[in-house]
């Protein structure tokens, strides 16, 4: 057994235990198939053989001690008629079940059933003769038949018969005594193939209790680690190294491994909670941080608004009178109200609709037809819901006109252009004019300077208006449609 352990696998062992089991079985069904074909079938048609002659030997021996006691001068010739009748017809029937076949039989048993055949021929015929004569009432001839013939051929078909039932019974004797012996021998195959079946099917049960028990215990831990619990004791692991052995250490080390694998990465999630709170720490900064930038961004736009402004109505007030002097006034009250009254991040479109038309009011008393503003906003577009950044497109009129309509001599027209984008769902806000325009060494330097917020110098107030917007929403990979690109086209002076 220690041998098998060590040298077959548990499914080789199943196997051969099993085709064991079975050739075993199959033999003992082929011993129990001999016993009752070979043994059992020749003992039994030796016995009726035996009987066979006997029955035979009774009918005919009838038949004679009725003719040698029937009184043949007064005698019942009809009752001993039907007497040899009777006899006749058992004789007849049990001839036929005499074993004459010399491949059964021995060569003497052989000699002496043909010579009871062809004697009990001769026997029959003359007994026919006899039934005739008393059919007839001829008792004196059936009498002389009878003495004459019929009791010599009796008396050989008894020799005959006698010796064939004594030959029959000495053979049978030795083959009964040569069953007798094989029929030992297989008693005690049986009896070893028996004992094979009880060995070889409890080695079946051991293998496949061996299989199920680790199965067994692996299955409750598999429930106890789907429930978390990782220290539910190991699997016992047999000694010996089979596959079931080796299926209990990979799966006490597929437990470890996972109960470490959980372990690292409640500590991963740990660390990663507190980088998080960390970070959202270091956004709430930032965001303080940028919120600062922001506000100084604007403080630099609206000085600079309000100095131009107010050099635009210094100069109108020496050529009007007091009453376009108070249009502009009131049209800079509402611009310094806005910008100076607003700390809010984003304000209504609306706001910067009417103060972009509050700006245009003080450049139309100062410039006249010379200067003209169009609006091309979407029906779509709900300018009292829809949110932007304080001043986002006021500084774009103003460079509008200061750099593209005002040096030229006959002016021009600023459009504005507002509409949403859906498909990337973006608002879009666009400011051209038709005025001198810029060449492409000019644009490129423009586009260079919107990378930075300079701190005074020409376009300020276009580079903050992109710096606040960068600000609010930075461009970033998660998120690239909502990356700011800003490119004045040639025609676009501001």
């Amino acid at each position: 057994m220690q041998w098998f352990q060590r040298h077959m696998t548990l499914k080789g062992r199943i196997v051969l235990f099993f085709t064991a089991f079975f050739a075993v079985l199959l033999v003992q069904l082929y011993v129990n198939h001999y016993q009752s074909t070979v043994i059992l079938d020749q003992l039994d048609r030796q016995n009726g053989n035996f009987h066979s002659i006997s029955r035979f030997s009774a009918g005919v021996d009838n038949q004679l001690t009725a003719l040698e006691n029937f009184r043949w001068e007064n005698g019942d010739l009809n009752e001993l008629a039907k007497n040899l009748q009777a006899g006749t017809v058992t004789a007849d029937a049990w001839l036929r079940h005499i074993d004459g076949d010399l491949q059964e039989v021995g060569e003497e048993q052989y000699l002496l059933a043909q010579a009871v055949f062809t004697t009990y021929g001769n026997y029959d015929k003359l007994m026919e003769q006899i039934d005739a004569l008393l059919q007839a009432g001829d008792a004196s001839a059936a009498a002389t038949l009878y003495y004459n013939q019929v009791s010599v051929c009796g008396r050989y078909l008894q020799q005959y018969t006698g010796e064939l039932l004594r030959t029959a019974i000495t053979e049978g004797q030795s083959t009964y005594t040569r069953l007798s012996a094989l029929n030992e021998r297989l008693k005690a195959v049986q009896t070893v193939a028996s004992l094979l079946c009880v060995v070889l099917g409890a080695l079946v049960v051991h293998a496949v209790w061996r299989l199920l028990d680790p199965v067994q215990q692996m299955i409750q831990a598999s429930r106890a680690i789907g429930r978390g619990a990782f220290d539910t004791p190991d699997v016992t692991v047999p000694q010996n190294s089979d596959e079931i052995g080796q299926l209990a250490g990979a799966f006490n080390r597929m437990k470890h491994s996972m109960a470490r694998q959980v372990k690292t990465l409640q500590e991963k999630n740990e660390i990663e909670r507190q980088l998080h709170r960390r970070e959202t720490e270091a956004l709430e900064l930032q965001n303080t941080v940028e919120r600062a930038r922001l506000q100084h961004l604007r403080s630099q736009i609206d000085p600079h608004f309000l100095f131009n402004t107010l050099g635009v109505i210094l100069r109108v007030s020496d050529e009007e009178n007091a009453h376009r002097t108070q249009a502009l006034i009131t049209a800079l009250s509402q611009l310094l109200r806005y910008s100076l009254a607003s700390n809010d991040l984003q304000v209504p479109l609306s706001r910067e609709v009417r103060i972009i038309d509050e700006f245009f009011a003080i450049y139309h008393v100062r410039f006249g037809d010379r200067v003209r503003l169009t609006w091309q906003i979407a029906d779509d577009i709900d300018l009292t819901e829809t949110m932007v950044p304080s001043f986002l497109v006021q500084p774009l009129v103003e460079n509008a006109f200061k750099h593209g309509i005002i040096p030229r001599e006959k002016g021009g027209t600023v459009r504005i252009v507002i509409r949403r984008l859906p498909r990337h769902r973006l608002l879009y806000i666009a400011v051209a004019d038709d005025g001198v325009g810029m060449d492409r060494q000019t644009l490129h330097a423009v586009r260079d300077r919107l990378r930075e917020v300079p701190e005074s110098g020409e376009h300020i107030g276009l580079s903050n208006v992109a710096a606040r917007l960068r600000l609010l929403d930075p461009p970033g990979p998660s998120v690239p449609w909502r990356r700011w690109s800003w490119r004045p086209c040639p025609s676009t002076s501001a």
